[in-house]
């Protein structure tokens, strides 16, 4: 129905090279086995005190709770990972995504009619 009308139905996910390593297939060609992780917004924490408590004593407790928040290790992250994609390509394979994955580096992960396809970011 929709591919009549041009209309492209797909995901973008952003992902990072977790790790690159050199591997050998079965038929003893050289290729790489390329780990994607996906890098996602944290969302922010909601902090709720009961509608009984003096609205002051609300609103204390809030601005303690960002204060250690800020303070416990890993309570300033902004983006958290979790593994997505496992590639194990040739040399070949890997010059026909027309990639070059190295550690750390971001790309845009679209999603699309039975395609993958990588868009670096900046």
């Amino acid at each position: 129905m929709w591919e009549g009308l041009g209309i492209m139905i797909g995901s973008k996910v952003r992902v990072k090279v977790s790790s690159v390593r050199g591997v050998r297939d079965l038929e003893g060609r050289e290729g790489y086995r390329i780990d994607f992780v996906e890098v996602r917004e944290k969302p922010p924490m909601v902090m709720m005190t009961p509608t009984e408590v003096p609205k002051e004593i609300s609103s204390m407790v809030v601005q303690i709770s960002k204060g250690i928040q800020q303070v416990v290790p890993g309570g300033n992250i902004k983006e958290y990972e979790m593994q997505k994609l496992t590639l194990m390509l040739t040399t070949e394979e890997l010059d026909a995504f027309e990639i070059k994955p190295y550690p750390n580096q971001i790309y845009e992960l679209i999603i699309s009619q039975g395609s993958l396809t990588f868009k670096r970011t900046p």
